[in-house]
């Protein structure tokens, strides 16, 4: 009989995490597990009173216990950090202290790092305190050894470390870095791509793919462009995320200088077959993040890296593990403009590099695919109690 997997996430909404879980299932059921998901929807807290908080929970801990392990995908956000950090700190601690009441084992994985950077001297002091506590008191002792004891994975070392200064259990942490998506097959040419998106053929195109946000750095790339020559153009393919109510996007329109307007391109959210044609027609794919970003892993930038083309990325800790491992992007200093300017052109007129960029990324991601992922994550099911012999012989995706 199959082992079952509950998985507790986003799910079939446009969000970097509800993707992360579609694949991971995906490559589970190849594996043999049978999948259900039990969705988190974060818009949903700030209208919920404690009964229905109380009954939700019930809800989740009742269907887990008709599987053999639950799998939580974990971002501050997913559990109500807009209310703060405590009500999101308890959310999630409730679910793995009533999972280990009922001795089910759980795995999560953490998408974000648990210092932050967006406050210093003081209040950045008294934040990394509170963070502490919170964890402490509601989260850290569920990762202790013992009957339904949980497991964590994060997706560097560095994340590691700032876990376990905030009191998990060494032993309870497993670094696996972002799975990637298998080599991206491109079967139109650029120049017919340039065309069929009204850009000059001789044009050099730089894109950004996915979420539009501030911690992404694409106000930076629009400063960047005003010290590139005139057939330089960039694109920005993406929307804001659905639950994001600041006003970025508008800012960042009304930033675009008139004589920029032609060579810029804010797309919002697109089809595949669109997004296909901006693939074709890229000819370096960018990552200009902001230094206080606390992704400890990105799925666009893994997704930039199966695409076929030269990465440029800012030197944060999530693109900095990648890069030691593979070398497969060109690194830039976050927030330097003439850097970023200049690195661009570096690529876009050196051949010999760009092609070894693009080699050493396919093998980036070959060796960190999907399925390799799940080989090691069943290492970790086992190690908090999973029994090798519930994986059968195929897997059974059940979520709809």
């Amino acid at each position: 009989m199959a082992a079952r997997i509950l998985h507790i996430s986003t799910w079939k909404v446009p969000c970097g995490i509800a993707t992360y879980c579609d694949n991971f299932v995906r490559s589970l059921a190849k594996a043999g597990f049978e999948n259900d998901i039990f969705p988190l929807i974060p818009s949903d807290w700030p209208d919920l009173l404690p009964d229905d908080i109380s009954q939700w929970r019930g809800s989740l801990l009742n269907k887990a216990k008709g599987f053999d392990l639950v799998h939580i995908q974990h971002e501050h956000g997913l559990f109500g950090y807009a209310l703060g950090q405590k009500f999101a700190c308890k959310r999630y601690g409730s679910i793995l202290s009533g999972l280990r009441l009922l001795n089910i084992p759980s795995v999560t994985t953490f998408h974000t790092d648990m210092e932050t950077r967006k406050h210093s001297g003081l209040k950045g002091i008294l934040n990394r305190f509170k963070r502490k506590r919170l964890w402490g008191k509601y989260v850290c002792k569920n990762f202790r050894e013992g009957n339904g004891h949980a497991s964590a994975i994060v997706h560097t070392r560095r994340t590691r470390k700032s876990f376990v200064k905030h009191g998990f259990p060494v032993s309870s942490i497993n670094v696996i870095p972002h799975p990637c998506l298998s080599p991206r097959k491109i079967h139109l040419d650029s120049v017919s791509a340039k065309e069929s998106l009204n850009l000059p053929a001789d044009s050099k195109l730089v894109t950004i793919f996915g979420f539009l946000g501030k911690y992404k750095g694409h106000d930076i790339a629009i400063e960047a462009m005003k010290k590139l020559p005139e057939n330089y153009c960039l694109a920005l393919v993406g929307g804001m995320h659905p639950e994001a109510k600041d006003p970025f996007l508008d800012t960042l329109v009304t930033s675009i200088p008139q004589e920029l307007q032609r060579r810029i391109r804010i797309t919002g959210w697109v089809d595949r077959e669109t997004a296909d044609r901006y693939f074709a027609a890229t000819d370096i794919c960018l990552a200009p993040y902001r230094a206080d970003t606390e992704l400890s892993g990105s799925g666009a930038i893994t997704w930039a890296l199966s695409s076929g083309k030269p990465v440029i990325a800012s030197k944060v800790d999530a693109f900095q593990n990648v890069n030691r491992i593979g070398e497969c992007m060109f690194m830039f200093t976050p927030g330097c403009v003439g850097e970023l300017s200049w690195a661009i052109q570096k690529i876009a007129n050196d051949a010999v590099l760009s092609e070894m960029l693009v080699n050493r990324a396919t093998e980036f991601c070959v060796s960190h695919s999907w399925d390799a992922a799940v080989s090691d994550v069943i290492n970790i099911y086992e190690q908090v109690g999973l029994k090798p012999g519930n994986v059968g012989e195929k897997g059974l995706f059940r979520a709809a």
